[in-house]
């Protein structure tokens, strides 16, 4: 597990804390906020060969502030296999083998099905088994969801509009469509390079006929603006903004951590 980012606010005072975990397959992060996820404690950020339950374990013991008692736990599943699936034609029964055949999920894992009320889906994906144990054995009373699930429901007052929203890893990315109250796409792709993302990109904006010219393309994680890919990104995409928290007062630009704070603010 290697340490990319810790932050803590030592002139805060703690009250009412929140601790939100962000598991995926290469990357955990964790942050302790007040009850509305405005003002940060503590943060952390870490790459993993993989995220199971020793990475978590490793976590605990490497941050003893993760031990103390919590008002609420809020976790986000961030791994690649998931599907979205309209209510009308979910049957619990198929998910397990629709994993399998979609993503090779071995059946070391578990399947978790999240309803989506609003957009009439389920959410269907998988986690490492030893993984959600550990998490259910630490952290008995928290409320987890997949971190799709998450970024669905921040587009719901946009729906009016074209919106994509880009959240950067240090190797993947996640890419979010939502066009007239239609969510077109939900997917996470790898990158090496700006000219990956970019395939990407203009390849969604191809395939699914979206106007380049008043697309909100809002961009968060980990790219910064004097980046290659930032310069690259603006040179095809006219309405570039980043989506930030409110987190303020770090040496860190606010976006990088906007998904932990969404998560953050599940709790109020």
């Amino acid at each position: 597990m290697k340490e990319l980012f810790v932050i803590e606010n030592l002139s805060a005072a703690p009250v009412q804390q929140v601790l939100s975990l962000r598991l995926g397959t290469r990357h955990l992060g964790y942050a302790i906020t007040n009850r509305t996820g405005e003002e940060l404690y503590k943060l952390g950020y870490f790459r993993t060969e993989e995220t199971d339950g020793t990475a978590l374990a490793e976590l605990l013991d490497h941050v003893p502030a993760l031990k103390e008692p919590f008002y609420s736990v809020q976790v986000a599943y961030d791994f690649d296999g998931h599907s979205l699936v309209p209510s009308t034609g979910y049957r619990p029964e198929e998910s397990g083998s629709m994993l399998k055949a979609l993503f090779g999920v071995t059946g070391n894992e578990a399947v978790i099905a999240e309803s989506i009320a609003e957009w009439q889906l389920y959410n269907v994906y998988a986690v490492p088994a030893e993984l959600l144990h550990r998490v259910q054995q630490y952290f008995p009373a928290a409320q987890s969801r997949h971190q799709f699930s998450l970024a669905i429901k921040q587009v719901l007052g946009l729906s009016d509009t074209v919106v994509m929203l880009v959240d950067f890893r240090q190797d993947d990315f996640s890419v979010l469509v939502i066009r007239q109250s239609r969510l077109l796409l939900a997917q996470t792709y790898p990158y090496s390079t700006p000219e990956d993302v970019l395939y990407y990109l203009l390849k969604t904006v191809e395939q699914f006929g979206l106007p380049r010219q008043d697309l909100d393309l809002q961009v968060s994680g980990l790219i910064d603006r004097d980046s290659a890919l930032y310069k690259e990104i603006v040179q095809y995409f006219i309405r570039v903004e980043f989506r930030e928290s409110p987190w303020q007062g770090t040496d860190h630009p606010a976006h990088y951590f906007t998904s932990l704070n969404d998560l953050a603010r599940c709790a109020s």
